[in-house]
């Protein structure tokens, strides 16, 4: 066989494209799904509507996590990204990432309700810590946002907050963020010779009611992604959408 008879010159461009489609980082796909795990039976949409209800700021579950060990001098980095140069030796004040997500998630949780529901009687989380705060009830919130998770609410607190903000029905929520950091949870999975890593966004909420002192609504919604080496990484915003989403799917479709 003749080596000038080879069509070279496509096999040139279909090496090439094979070339930019790998070196070009994809689309991550997010996806989620949702569950409402608890509904009183004297809870309905229709009371929901004609109460006014309170958004407390969501509480970002901090969760004890094993950090690798970095080089001497070194800062771990993200997959995919280059390493830190060394440092000078002295310690930087870190900065506080859940306050950054509770920030984040708040504000498109807000926005979807409202999207949703325009015509609810809402009091945002910003304007509930004011009330809390002008009603003297600081320490009280304060010890509410650390001992939830573990022991929920107390009926007399409960109707403290409920009284403050006027509001009959409070909206508590909780998220945990996993990221695709060196000193984050995630799980690595080896598929044909891949290496993908999970990341993802779960937000769970609770609706009390103030004049009952019982919990009448619970559900949860998550958004994730699982990254491939060729995929960009996703916004956490991407995932919290997804997720904020997936959490109203149950509540306010």
């Amino acid at each position: 066989m003749r080596f000038d008879a080879i069509p070279w010159r496509p096999c040139v461009w279909m090496l090439m494209s094979i070339l930019l489609l790998l070196s070009t980082a994809c689309s991550p796909k997010i996806q989620g799904w949702s569950q409402e795990s608890y509904r009183s039976s004297g809870f309905s949409n229709d009371a929901l509507n004609q109460e006014r209800l309170a958004l407390l700021p969501v509480i970002v579950l901090e969760r004890p996590l094993e950090k690798a060990k970095a080089p001497e001098g070194r800062v771990l980095s993200a997959p995919y990204s280059p390493q830190s140069p060394p440092g000078d030796g002295r310690e930087e004040a870190p900065l506080n990432a859940y306050d950054a997500y509770r920030v984040c998630l708040g504000e498109i949780l807000l926005s979807k309700i409202q999207s949703r529901r325009p015509n609810l009687r809402l009091v945002p989380s910003n304007d509930a810590l004011k009330r809390l705060n002008d009603e003297g009830l600081t320490s009280a919130y304060r010890k509410f946002n650390r001992d939830f998770p573990k022991v929920g609410f107390d009926s007399a607190l409960l109707k403290s907050f409920g009284k403050a903000l006027n509001c009959r029905y409070l909206f508590v929520t909780q998220a945990v963020v996993t990221e695709a950091k060196a000193d984050a949870s995630l799980s690595i999975i080896w598929t044909f010779g891949r290496q993908s890593v999970l990341r993802s966004v779960r937000i769970s909420g609770q609706i009390w009611d103030a004049v009952s002192g019982q919990q009448v609504w619970e559900g949860s919604g998550v958004g994730y992604n699982r990254l491939t080496a060729y995929e960009g990484l996703p916004l956490i915003e991407e995932m919290a959408n997804q997720a904020v989403d997936k959490l109203l799917d149950t509540i306010m479709p």
